[in-house]
């Protein structure tokens, strides 16, 4: 009788194991089935930190809240971009950003430095997850053109930025309201509804420069050059003009 009990526990071990192994394979298939357009971005958020005007760099953070309503995890697709397209997470960012900084919930993964943005090479788990990324950015004159791509969309979207930094316009993008954090006013920003592949085209006006640079960003050099040139002839048919009339007049006091 014990004998047959044995038997009969690994015989139920052994099914147990195989629909284990079974499951375990079939969910890997659906993990690489599973496409990037069924992860939402449920809020992008921008935050313009400060405004330097010395220098003209503009510092930016970003937190953008992502879901993946599925029961299977995602996992991204970078070997075969040919047949599958972009089949991983990435995010836009000014061309000519430095100093990108990124954290994230997501489990482990890597960072991939785009030219005008970046890819997270994490798997993404059914559940909501957070990306906080921030950067800097110069600009020229008084404004700074984002074209901001929004591959996997957005349901939400917000920027701040501080109280007389400039004004900000773009796609379906409105002024929405002043709010005050840390006794510090921001003029806020908001739209909503954006579908996968969309663009933005975020223009930041007006932004502080330096009167210094605005002077010397203003002027035209070749201009400047030509007037130099112009200035420097003129010096010297005076100075041959005054010695011709000199050397005449010397000229006259001997005969």
């Amino acid at each position: 009788m014990t004998k047959k009990i044995k038997q009969i526990n690994i015989l139920f071990l052994s099914l147990f194991l195989m629909i284990q192994i079974s499951s375990s394979m079939n969910q890997s298939f659906a993990d690489e089935d599973l496409s990037i357009n069924e992860i939402n971005v449920n809020e992008y958020n921008m935050s313009v930190l400060s405004v330097n005007q010395n220098d003209q760099i503009i510092s930016a953070i970003t937190a953008v809240k992502i879901e993946n309503p599925t029961e299977k995890t995602f996992a991204p697709n970078f070997t075969d971009v040919a047949s599958t397209g972009m089949n991983f997470l990435r995010f836009s960012l000014p061309e000519g950003f430095t100093d990108l900084y990124v954290e994230t919930d997501l489990p482990d993964g890597s960072l991939i430095e785009l030219a005008k943005g970046f890819a997270i090479t994490s798997d993404i788990p059914p559940g909501n997850f957070n990306i906080i990324f921030n950067f800097n950015v110069k600009y020229n004159s008084s404004e700074l053109i984002f074209p901001l791509h929004l591959p996997h969309g957005a349901k939400s979207f917000k920027i701040i930025i501080p109280d007389e930094s400039g004004l900000i316009s773009g796609n379906n993008i409105s002024y929405s309201k002043e709010i005050n954090i840390s006794s510090k006013i921001f003029d806020e920003y908001v739209g909503e509804n954006y579908s996968k592949g969309d663009y933005l085209n975020i223009k930041m006006e007006n932004i502080p420069t330096s009167f210094i640079k605005k002077i010397t960003g203003s002027l035209n050099y070749e201009i400047i050059n030509l007037v130099i040139i112009i200035i420097m002839i003129n010096f010297i048919l005076v100075f041959f003009i005054i010695r011709f009339f000199i050397n005449k007049r010397k000229k006259n006091e001997t005969t």
